[in-house]
């Protein structure tokens, strides 16, 4: 039952995407000798001090898989959420060449209106929440090094779909799966110090603010029906103090055709009590249509009690011999359980629609669980553009994955930028 799950999710994606320009596929002379990735800085030409910028999103999507509840309990059929959300930039230029970032992200939530008699219980902080994800200072402190400091994100690793090295920023995990990690980052109040020599870079990173990733709260369909166990999955973040304050570094070198990074850092582990050091490094490489990615990351002090250490690894490879397409796979030992990731994307129409299916899995033999989401995503005009799709979740041996089974939707949503 399990691999047939697997199989229609993902037979059905294919044919969408293939149905769409039957002709796209892999040709033989998108094969190079040899590909050059040559690194240019960009730069806004904007003569003005202060710029204002962002985008107005209409978000909704519709539950099809859940049965009636028992009790006087939500009910999580049909309609599942109706968000009007908003980011807004700022930007602020100085005469010293320091520049004033702020990205401040907004929501409401009408679907707890809505459907006023089908929740009983409205998880914590899901009907509307207002965050400063970002505000930093940066500017050059001379030619070969700039600084950073405020709430900012930090990425690190080569990763797309697992997280392994990129540890200094936490998520929103309130809906598994339903959005991709670069936009689930939440900001972190850091300082950082660039130090830049030929190809390579060195960062040194304080890290001022102990703030763990969003958890589903008691109330949703995401987390535990049990309001005990939803509400001790979540740990005290703790105090901002100099005792508290972690520290990490990165060395990064941008070579020609491939990229190397080493990391270190020493902080809380998110949503813990406890500090651990970890020692990592992410490797990527191009070899004609093909990128390779790998990545490590040793933790001491892990847990106290149950676990000393631990090693987490990847090994990735994308392919971008397809037509204004891709199609990538990684492999991963990621808190002691095996993660697989694949993924397919595809342009059509002068690359104004992209197709995406993602194929998320865990466990040796597949058989923990995971999800399978296709996405559409299409640009009406310069400022208009449109998201649909679909995430199936799929059973298995896991409890997380247990809990959501019934979790499928479809999804769409209208975004305005400005």
């Amino acid at each position: 039952m399990f691999l047939k799950s697997i199989r229609i999710s993902v037979i059905a994606s294919l044919l969408l995407a293939n149905s769409l320009y039957a002709n796209d596929g892999f040709e033989d002379d998108e094969f190079e000798d040899e590909e050059v990735i040559e690194i240019v800085k960009l730069e806004k030409n904007d003569n003005s001090d202060f710029i204002a910028y962002g985008d107005f999103s209409l978000f909704s999507s519709y539950n099809y898989s859940h049965d009636k509840p028992i009790g006087n309990t939500n009910d999580f059929r049909g309609l599942s959420s109706a968000k009007v959300s908003t980011n807004i930039n700022i930007e602020k230029s100085f005469e010293n060449g320091y520049k004033l970032k702020s990205t401040l992200k907004a929501y409401k939530n009408f679907i707890y209106d809505l459907k006023d008699d089908d929740y009983k219980t409205t998880p914590k902080d899901y009907e509307q929440d207002i965050d400063i994800n970002e505000i930093y200072l940066q500017g050059n402190i001379s030619e070969d090094i700039d600084f950073k400091t405020g709430r900012q994100v930090i990425v690190w690793g080569k990763s797309d779909n697992i997280r392994i090295t990129d540890t200094l920023n936490p998520l929103d995990k309130t809906t598994l799966g339903v959005v991709d990690i670069e936009d689930l980052r939440l900001g972190r109040f850091m300082t950082k110090v660039n130090y830049y020599i030929d190809k390579w870079s060195v960062s040194a990173i304080v890290l001022h603010e102990n703030r763990y990733s969003k958890l589903p709260q008691y109330g949703s369909d995401f987390a535990s029906s049990n309001k005990n166990i939803a509400n001790n999955m979540s740990i005290k973040e703790p105090n901002n103090n100099l005792e508290n304050t972690g520290i990490a570094l990165s060395v990064n070198g941008n070579l020609e055709g491939e990229d190397l990074s080493f990391y270190y850092s020493n902080q809380y582990i998110d949503n813990t009590n406890y500090k651990s050091n970890m020692l990592g490094f992410a490797y990527n490489k191009v070899i004609d249509s093909f990128l390779f990615k790998t990545e490590s990351a040793y933790f001491d002090n892990y847990d106290n009690d149950n676990i000393k250490s631990k090693i987490n690894s990847l090994i990735g490879l994308e392919y971008n011999g397809i037509s204004d397409g891709s199609i990538s796979l990684e492999l991963a030992n990621n808190d002691r359980n095996i993660q697989y990731a694949l993924r397919f994307t595809q342009s059509y129409m002068n690359q104004t629609l992209d197709f995406t299916t993602l194929y998320s899995a865990f466990g040796k033999k597949l058989k923990d669980g995971g999800f399978v989401r296709s996405w559409f995503e299409y640009d009406i005009n310069d400022n208009f553009s449109t998201n649909f799709g679909f995430i199936n979740y799929i059973s298995g041996d896991a409890p997380q994955f247990k809990m959501i089974k019934d979790n499928d939707r479809l999804f769409a949503s209208l975004k305005y930028n400005f």
